[in-house]
């Protein structure tokens, strides 16, 4: 059995998903379960979340950007002008933004904060809550345009 070009970037592109949604997914259970042990659990939190951000957030859906785009070039039948390509990028492109401009960096800075301040000082719940927050909305969008990737609405 070949295996084509097309195909491995297809499998590429669909497994470095998975791995995004998935770190996202498990992220917010974790949150789930922090929030119920307590305070100082929550803030240890962050600094894993800042680990695992750089270690598999960042490089798989860079991954998922590079196979994607990869496989349009390849394939006669996709295009960026398609609405389910140009959405998955759109999608990409918030995520990255939201990661780089926010998420990542505020949750380093939570890290720092949390080792000067008691986890149950009500500046580090806040931020804690907001960081998770725009975490849990980032992941909606991403199970959002999982379906619009399978349903390729307008084809």
């Amino acid at each position: 059995m070949d295996v084509t070009l097309y195909e491995v970037l297809k499998f590429g592109h669909f497994t470095f998903a998975a791995v995004w949604i998935g770190v996202d997914a498990t992220i917010q259970a974790f949150a789930l379960r922090a929030f119920a042990a307590g305070p100082q659990r929550t803030a240890d939190l962050m600094g894993d979340v800042e680990w695992i951000g750089t270690r598999l957030l960042v490089p798989s859906s860079l991954l998922v950007v590079v196979f994607g785009v990869w496989m349009v070039l390849d394939s006669p039948i996709w295009e960026f002008s398609q609405f389910w390509v140009s959405a998955g990028l759109a999608v990409f492109a918030a995520s990255f933004l939201a990661g780089a401009g926010f998420l990542g960096p505020e949750s380093g800075r939570l890290a720092k904060l949390t080792s000067e301040r008691s986890a149950d000082d009500p500046e580090v719940k806040r931020r804690i809550r907001r960081l998770l927050l725009v975490s849990r909305i980032e992941l909606v969008l991403l199970i959002a345009i999982v379906y619009v990737m399978v349903t390729k609405p307008g084809l």
